[in-house]
């Protein structure tokens, strides 16, 4: 959109932002949907899985997270046996992310529940599941 004396404005909802090395993304109760970028469609992907009540998503490669935690799909599904889910936002630093995303069981309340994950490469692994959210600061 053009502003006064040429400037150009935008507002850009669910994109990522990266301010001093550190993404950080707000996604709006809607979703992030095609353009929420591989963070999002990864966890997207796992909870799907995850939240099916059938076999959980494949474990991380080995390596990739560090050993000895607890299965992040028998954290989730303690919390809640079968589910969706709705990112509520997001903080990326290097090979290293944390989600926060509402659980949405079939009956019951929501579930504030936050993922930790690890890059591979392109792909990125889900290493724990924890309740409530982590504070993200875009700023």
């Amino acid at each position: 959109m053009r502003g006064t004396g040429g400037w150009v404005v935008a507002l850009a909802v669910g994109v990522p932002l990266t301010v001093a090395g550190v993404g950080v993304a707000a996604v709006l109760p809607g979703g992030g949907g095609p353009a929420a970028g591989p963070l999002h469609r990864a966890v997207d992907a796992y909870l799907d899985a995850a939240g099916g009540g059938g076999p959980g998503p494949a474990a991380a490669r080995s390596g990739t997270c560090p050993a000895g935690g607890e299965d992040p799909v028998a954290a989730l599904r303690r919390l809640a046996p079968a589910f969706g889910h709705r990112i509520v936002s997001s903080t990326e630093s290097g090979d290293r992310a944390a989600v926060n995303v509402d659980l949405l069981p079939r009956t019951g309340d929501r579930v504030a529940v936050v993922l930790e994950l690890r890059r591979s490469g392109e792909r990125w692994d889900v290493c724990t599941a924890s309740a409530g959210h982590v504070e993200v600061d875009p700023f």
